[in-house]
């Protein structure tokens, strides 16, 4: 009985706690009698297209009065188009203790254009407010005087691009044209580089529409848009099939059409003991052309070689010494017939990475690494390598890791060791600025240091699921 009698007690002792802790969230400290003042830390700006993430303008304003109430004050700040007495307008909601509302130069263009119709590349007249609620009743809210904010708006130019036409890899079929990457840090910037055929090449924004268009301007190194059947239909002449580089710009509207070295072969494989004697084909890195990989569980060992074709009497590549074993940098030679020269390895999990432009093949037994983890600033943790976000193994699958959670839009690579000095072991995007697939990638693996530092670019917030492979170096990135 007693003991009932002390737990009702420290009940009823906690009660009045809850309710003191409760109301203390709703507590601000005395504001006085301020009055409540909008202002800008620019009043007539004009917004630049080739710098959409810049800050364009912040507003901020006195926290205003809670008239000795020490009642909390929340903020509805309005922007509206000019002369319409607000009737055309956003409103932000914040909460206790935010005096401040922030837009960068893409985020108050496309407000401006697209929420409140104004036009592009026409100078507007903005006007602001907030209004300030004591959360105590039978207090009127506190509305600022209107600030008027003069903006000159740009037209929006696309975040996507893509190759058209009889040179491009998908002909001229708009449904499944090919998509360009854009470049990381350079406004309306995008790369492409592969394969083109010899014909007529022009860009497209769009999947599935042939306007508007980007097409070949006054000469090879100039752009010209087309945004309706009665504009020029001017296209870029490839001359021959082969390796290209696309670099062009649709702000400055200039364009570089690069021709790359072409390997001999486009397929190898990888044939011997390890293989059962089939022949397995080799993975082309997805940055160089030249170099093939093989990566798997050659847990037989033995003898192999690696072929330019699945037919026995081709061209082999080479140890230079029969029975090489493992290593790095290890000389090869290419011919057909004997001496059937070939290396010799234990039993294992390797990379193979092999070399056709300098001739050299690493033979590397490999250790999984135990985690994966996510770095960048669409990551969790942002950049804080110390704290970043760490994958999740899948169970009985030493080399697969898998993660589902929220990305915010930004830059992301894959540490594999959370070096402080950043010269670790890295998983890297085959380009930088590559913009997730949401299919099976390859990747760049980087160790001692991310080189080159390349990195996907999650274009739009959301939840994702990543599944990385890292004995394949494959990845997934699918929101």
């Amino acid at each position: 009985m007693k003991n009932i009698t002390n737990i009702l007690l420290g009940i009823l002792l906690t009660i009045p706690a809850l309710f003191i802790s409760c109301d203390d969230d709703y507590k601000e400290t005395d504001l006085g009698n301020q009055p409540l003042t909008l202002s800008a830390d620019n009043t007539s700006l004009e917004l630049d297209v080739t710098a959409p993430q810049s800050n364009a303008i912040t507003f901020e304003w006195t926290p205003g009065s809670n008239f000795n109430t020490n009642a909390a004050i929340t903020y509805t700040f309005e922007l509206g188009l000019g002369g319409t007495d607000f009737n055309k307008k956003i409103e932000v909601e914040l909460t206790q203790g935010k005096t401040s509302v922030s837009y960068k130069t893409e985020e108050l263009n496309a407000i401006i254009i697209n929420q409140l119709g104004a036009e592009t590349n026409t100078s507007v007249e903005l006007e602001a407010r907030v209004t300030a609620k004591v959360l105590q009743e039978n207090i009127d809210p506190q509305v600022s005087e209107v600030l008027k904010v003069s903006v000159k708006t740009y037209k929006p130019v696309s975040s996507t691009l893509y190759l058209i036409g009889s040179a491009a890899p998908n002909g001229w079929s708009a449904d499944n044209a090919t998509k360009m990457n854009t470049v990381s840090g350079a406004a309306g910037g995008f790369v492409w580089q592969g394969k083109l055929n010899a014909g007529e090449l022009k860009f497209i924004t769009t999947l599935g529409s042939f306007l508007p268009s980007y097409n070949k301007g006054s000469d090879n190194t100039k752009l010209s848009l087309r945004e309706s059947d009665e504009d020029a239909d001017d296209k870029f002449t490839i001359p021959a099939t082969g390796i290209y580089k696309i670099s062009l710009n649709i702000i400055n509207m200039v364009i570089s059409i690069e021709t790359l070295d072409a390997p001999e072969y486009s397929e190898l494989w990888l044939v011997g003991n390890p293989t059962g004697w089939n022949f397995k084909a080799m993975t082309v890195d997805p940055s160089d052309p030249f170099i093939f990989h093989y990566n798997a569980d050659l847990s037989a060992g033995g003898d192999f070689k690696i072929a330019i074709a699945q037919n026995w009497d081709a061209a082999f590549f080479r140890p230079t010494v029969d029975q090489t074993g493992a290593g790095t940098n290890l000389e090869v030679s290419k011919w057909a017939g004997d001496p059937d020269n070939k290396w010799n390895i234990a039993g294992g999990v390797y990379k193979i990475k092999l070399d056709t432009r300098d001739m050299k093949i690493d033979i590397v037994p490999f250790t999984p690494y135990k985690l994966i983890y996510l770095v960048g600033d669409a990551a969790p943790n942002g950049w804080s390598i110390d704290s970043a976000t760490p994958m999740t193994a899948v169970s009985g699958n030493p080399y697969k890791f898998t993660w589902t959670g929220t990305l915010n839009a930004g830059e992301l690579k894959f540490t594999c060791d959370k070096k402080s000095d950043w010269n670790g072991d890295w998983f890297l995007a085959s380009e930088n600025g590559k913009e997730p697939t949401g299919t099976t990638e390859q990747m760049i693996f980087s160790a001692g240091g991310a080189n080159p530092d390349n990195k996907w670019k999650i274009s739009s917030a959301g939840t994702y699921t990543i599944e990385l492979d890292q004995l394949q170096q494959t990845v997934i990135i699918k929101k």
